[in-house]
């Protein structure tokens, strides 16, 4: 029996790749350090910021990087430019109403909450959540289950009772471990996948093919 729909955010709900790497660029120029490229962001893109940042600037020093966190935490840090660089499918409230009238429906998210938050200022979509769960509510980040069991947990629901929908290898290895079944929303699906989808649409009909 399925009682619960859980999505990964970046890469599933948002196309967020050129938002963040504005965002990395941003924060780390207002910090002092030199712009990082591109592709050393994009390297880092579904770990959490405050994980990849020690890798990207060559230091893991608990003050500096409390610093940093502290300049990404400030109001309106997140500027207006990024919020226009988010990409949304065109099916987002379509297909999330849908499943919410089935299913209850949360996030699991590497996002710190204030950037779920700046999310929520772009499009309106916090209230279609049951639970949401972000990089503050755990520990231990993907492919570790630990968001996961989070999330199960303040749905109320085993983890048989639930799908977790992903687009990278941590999502679907974390929905392995936690003994939930998982979609993967990719190109090239990962082996231990339960079902795929190549599209955002085609998450309703995935989810179909699993009852």
């Amino acid at each position: 029996m399925l009682r619960a729909v859980i999505f990964d955010v970046d890469g599933v709900l948002v196309d967020s790749k050129d938002a963040v790497v504005e965002l990395y660029k941003d924060l780390l120029t207002t910090a002092g350090y030199p712009e990082p490229s591109r592709k050393e962001v994009l390297k880092h893109f579904h770990q959490p910021i405050m994980t990849a940042l020690p890798s990207i600037i060559d230091t893991s020093d608990p003050t500096e990087l409390s610093r940093i966190k502290n300049l990404l935490d400030a109001p309106g840090f997140r500027k207006e430019s990024i919020s226009k660089l988010f990409k949304f499918p065109d099916k987002l409230e379509e297909t999330l109403e849908h499943l919410k009238r089935h299913y209850k429906i949360a996030v699991v998210t590497s996002r710190l909450r204030v950037g779920m938050e700046h999310i929520y200022t772009v499009r309106q979509i916090e209230h279609l959540f049951d639970a949401v769960v972000t990089y503050e509510d755990y520990s231990n980040p993907k492919p570790d289950p630990e968001p996961l069991f989070v999330a199960l947990k303040r749905l109320n629901v085993k983890p048989t009772e639930a799908i977790y929908i992903g687009d990278s290898d941590t999502d679907i290895e974390a929905a392995q471990a936690a003994g939930m079944r998982s979609i993967h929303l990719s190109d090239t699906p990962h082996t231990d996948a339960t079902a795929v989808a190549k599209e955002f649409d085609e998450l309703i009909g995935a989810i179909n093919s699993l009852l």
